[in-house]
């Protein structure tokens, strides 16, 4: 491995670099945290105080967007060496964490939509897989949700927990607001430990202990879908880095529960789980594999015993399959398909784009899928495998929200450094981005193009260092050389190893 030369005027510059735009992110994240905190209570924001169905999820978006100024010339400066003691970053994102913990929902308000899951359970004594949230519109809680027509499209593991939460809160709101972000809290702090954890045994435990925690912790995505939001995805983060944790200590079974209950969660969390299954195979042989297996099945029933009702169990996620939002393949089957279609002829353009757009983004997936269980052998190729699946179903979902990043972006800054990582990290600003314009198709092209456009070309602009490289013959090549470093006079020389 390659080290670098670094004069020590030199590291000191970059650390005051690295400080000064981690004091610009702290000050600017602090202030919008109080703007959601008291902003309401001083009359400046009742708007999310109050029940309403007018919400989006991208309010406060451009002020959000501005955070990640600093936070990408942060990250920058720790990739190029500088290096601040680790107190500092996990004392910031406390404090971050904290200041929004109880803050009113300004964004999403999935939170409450949880809520109401257990409510119906603990006392309407429903099954919110199979009934909708409208049947009890008189319910108190009921004005707090926006999906009053979509049974639960959450795992029973997620489900479980509203419930519990419901029932010990009994008819507070506030109750079960508060109780369900202490968990979500816990949940989070156990995130950060992890990442502390898995970076123990790397070449540079505390560089890559730093980076895992900028990258993650100070988001300025993270700040809004965790603490704040409350978002259920945070779950199958923490169950991710935990199974991540089990592997390298050998605790096979540990990873596959923790692996099986990330995908009681979110079903889209089942690839870990996938290609954790098939490594063990490929590990341990077919025993191994197949006890492995049973323990996730087991599980698996174990958990839908209490809703099961036969296909009707899985009504929401096919009533959510119907969905379509500004994603990328959603606009692509808007501007594209649809109008090709309507130039054919064809009957029903919108509902023959919806399926050809829904076919062929499957197919990609499920061809990725397969790539990643092919290539899986080792510790590395799972994790990257399960980072490139999770990022294609970013890309081709026709319904995407901005916190789907969670999962593959904490695995992602993680483990050591690929081509995916920091079109993940773009990606997790540019999705936030919102345009207007009074023309709806010219809205969602130019809205989508600013959304995908930067990961993908930071995607491939990391490719063009290999396309330098002149291959002379088989096993020989020869790199387009660069300038060598001028000697310093100084006498004494910092060296050190590459960041993570």
């Amino acid at each position: 491995m390659q080290t670098e030369l670094v004069l020590p005027d030199q590291g000191e510059q970059r650390r005051s670099s690295l400080l000064l735009w981690l004091v610009v992110l702290f000050l600017g994240s602090a202030a919008l945290g109080a703007w959601f905190l008291i902003g309401p209570a001083l009359g400046a924001g009742t708007r999310y105080y109050k029940v309403g169905y007018n919400r989006t999820a991208y309010e406060y978006s451009r002020a959000l967007i501005a955070l990640f100024a600093p936070y990408g010339l942060a990250l920058y400066a720790w990739h190029r060496g500088a290096r601040i003691p680790l107190w500092v970053l996990l004392g910031g994102a406390a404090v971050l964490h904290l200041l929004v913990l109880f803050a009113p929902l300004p964004q999403s308000q999935d939170l409450y939509q949880y809520l109401f899951y257990g409510r119906m359970q603990a006392v309407h004594h429903a099954n919110p897989f199979v009934v909708n949230p409208s049947t009890f519109w008189a319910d108190p809680w009921f004005p707090w949700i926006r999906w009053n027509a979509q049974a639960s499209v959450y795992g029973p593991a997620w489900i479980l927990l509203s419930f519990g939460v419901s029932k010990v809160a009994g008819s507070s709101l506030a109750v079960a607001f508060v109780n369900l972000k202490v968990i979500i809290l816990a949940m989070d702090a156990t995130v950060v430990w992890l990442l502390y954890r898995l970076a123990a045994d790397r070449p540079d435990p505390e560089g890559s202990a730093g980076w895992s925690i900028l990258a993650y912790a100070w988001n300025p995505l993270v700040l809004i879908t965790v603490p704040l939001a409350g978002s259920a995805d945070v779950a199958v983060v923490a169950a991710f880095l935990g199974a991540m944790l089990a592997r390298r200590r050998g605790r096979t079974g540990i990873a596959t529960v923790l692996l099986t209950l990330a995908s009681l969660v979110k079903v889209y969390a089942v690839i870990g789980l996938i290609l954790h299954l098939v490594l063990v195979l490929r590990e341990r042989g077919v025993r191994r594999s197949a006890q492995n297996s049973a323990g996730a099945a087991a599980l698996i029933a174990l958990a839908y015993a209490p809703y099961w009702a036969g296909r009707s169990t899985f009504h929401g996620l096919v009533q959510a399959a119907g969905l379509r939002n500004q994603s990328f393949t959603g606009t692509v089957e808007r501007l594209l398909i649809r109008p090709g279609l309507l130039a054919l002829g064809y009957h029903t353009p919108t509902r023959g784009s919806q399926l050809i757009g829904r076919w062929a983004a499957g197919a990609i997936l499920l061809a990725v899928a397969v790539w990643a269980i092919a290539k899986v052998r080792d510790e590395e190729t799972l994790w990257h495998g399960i980072v490139a699946v999770l990022m294609a179903y970013l890309l081709l979902t026709p319904w995407f929200l901005y916190w789907y990043i969670l999962g593959p972006l904490a695995v992602a800054v993680v483990i050591p450094r690929n081509r995916l990582t920091y079109p993940l990290l773009t990606f997790s600003a540019t999705a936030l981005i919102t345009v207007y314009f009074p023309s709806r198709p010219t809205l969602w092209a130019v809205q989508t193009i600013l959304r995908y456009a930067p990961p993908f070309a930071v995607y491939a602009a990391q490719g063009w260092p290999e396309r330098a490289r002149i291959t002379l013959r088989e096993g020989a090549v020869l790199s387009i050389p660069h300038p060598a470093p001028t000697p310093s006079p100084a006498p004494v020389m910092a060296r050190r190893a590459p960041a993570k």
